[in-house]
């Protein structure tokens, strides 16, 4: 093989090998608005994915003032097709448990699709919302607002 040959066969390789390095999964930033009477407590549980978002967050959720707000950025780790979070805040006897995701899917055809998905589930009378509130095409973070009435 010639020197250029295997100077061409280098350079694709590490090519290659810096777009893996470079990629990173999407980021999420969460806003929850508290619109109760009472302060919203950040409840912890011991799901895998409450302590993957807990661990994963920057500045980590807490306790949010009744009429508050709080942000927070989630960051998957590795080069996970998978971004999520997942959080549940309690106000008095109401509580909300919010979850947002994201998946990289690939069709029958072979096209690689992004979808980002939202949840939320009430309980003790809250209503909660959520929303997807801006999308990035082009790295595919998004901002997701999550309120608790």
């Amino acid at each position: 093989m010639s020197t250029i040959k295997k100077a061409n066969v280098w350079l694709a390789l590490c090519a290659l090998a810096m777009g893996e390095l470079v990629y990173a999964a999407p980021k999420v930033v969460v806003n929850f608005k508290n619109n109760t009477a009472d302060d919203a407590l950040y409840v912890r549980d011991n799901s895998r994915n409450d302590v993957a978002t807990y661990l994963n967050a920057s500045p980590k959720p807490g306790k949010v003032v009744a009429g508050g707000s709080s942000s927070f950025t989630v960051s998957a780790n590795g080069t996970s097709p998978i971004t999520y979070a997942t959080v549940r805040y309690q106000a008095g006897v109401k509580s909300c448990q919010f979850t947002t995701s994201y998946l990289m899917s690939t069709t029958l055809g072979g096209v690689r699709m992004p979808k980002w998905n939202r949840s939320a589930i009430a309980s003790g009378g809250a209503i909660c919302d959520v929303n997807v509130t801006s999308v990035n095409y082009s790295n595919h973070d998004w901002n997701v607002s999550f309120v608790m009435r």
